[in-house]
């Protein structure tokens, strides 16, 4: 009885509610259903059903999953592989986020300034965001070919002999961490230059009459008003770091003739070990159910990095109006 009785409440709420009210939310239910069944069938049934797959086992050639229990959790913490993607990861947005975060911030303040030109340059920075990645990863692998690459090229006329930087280990992921780079920064820009044009003038205005200076206006007014956006980006390219994927393959495996993730494994992201373990490899607890065990891994590690960036948010994130601080 005690289970039914919020249905029942529900029921009577429904019932007092008048008849206009009510062909209101039946028509509001009606225009959210296909969003609502999207959801359920993209996006909440794949999640549950690749969370029963990381307790069975599928070379995808079997007629169906076996049921293998923990085993694929407890394989994990054994997997020395799962340390070394983490760890790419951690060397790639130790390059590209950071080099992402501050270039597109320096470049949007020169580009807020009104002057000729100004719109083409913002259009030029956008251009590589909407590119394919494909075709980015391949004219940049061409760029740092050491035979007719211009990079190598620029450098050799310089009397400075450059190695090729996807060929190397100790290089490799910072040349996609630079290609990375280049193709966000007009996302960037533009949601720096959005948060910048929404800063009110009369606080720098406030601020020159009481005698600061050039740095301390942007870093005690443009710097706190856009701590919201930089939070924003912070934690929207962070998720992207997680995922990286196709620069890695096209760049390292698509150009060089190689396996995707070299050399040496000094590319390989967790997302890629992920692909790799589900289609590439038949050890024995691989296959689409360790798969999702990488999967769910990588879900619950973005879960508490991004918990962990709005906890310190609290304490330097600045919202404009906000009287609590």
């Amino acid at each position: 009885m005690t289970v039914l009785a919020p249905l029942r409440r529900g029921i009577h709420m429904w019932q007092e509610v008048n008849p206009r009210e009510r062909r209101r939310w039946l028509t509001a239910y009606a225009f959210m259903s296909l969003q609502l069944i999207g959801l359920f069938v993209f996006i909440l049934g794949p999640l549950v059903v690749s969370l029963y797959y990381t307790f069975t086992r599928w070379d995808l050639i079997a007629p169906a999953p076996k049921w293998v229990g923990l085993s694929n959790w407890e394989h994990v913490p054994g997997d020395q592989r799962i340390g070394q993607v983490l760890g790419n990861t951690v060397w790639f947005i130790l390059w590209a986020t950071s080099s992402f975060l501050i270039l597109s911030l320096a470049l949007a303040v020169l580009l807020n300034v009104p002057r000729r030109g100004t719109t083409l340059f913002r259009a030029l920075f956008f251009l590589p965001y909407i590119t394919s990645q494909v075709a980015v990863g391949l004219v940049w692998s061409w760029m740092f070919n050491t035979r007719s690459g211009p990079i190598p090229v620029f450098f050799r006329h310089l009397g400075i002999e450059v190695p090729n930087l996807l060929l190397d280990e100790n290089y490799a992921m910072i040349a996609v961490a630079i290609v990375a780079t280049w193709q966000a920064l007009g996302y960037g820009i533009t949601i720096y230059l959005a948060g910048l044009q929404g800063i009110p003038g009369e606080l720098y205005d406030a601020a020159s009459v009481d005698g600061a200076t050039g740095w301390q206006r942007f870093r005690y007014v443009t710097l706190s008003l856009l701590s919201p956006t930089i939070l924003f980006l912070t934690v929207t390219s962070f998720i992207a770091a997680f995922q990286l994927f196709d620069l890695v393959v096209i760049l390292t495996g698509g150009a060089t003739g190689v396996q995707p993730g070299g050399p040496g494994g000094s590319t390989r992201t967790i997302v890629l070990y992920l692909y790799e373990q589900t289609f590439l490899f038949s050890e024995r607890v691989s296959g689409l159910g360790y798969g999702a065990t990488i999967g769910w891994l990588l879900a619950v590690l973005i879960f508490i990095v991004t918990m962990t960036q709005f906890r310190f948010a609290r304490s330097t994130v600045f919202y404009l109006g906000d009287d609590e601080r």
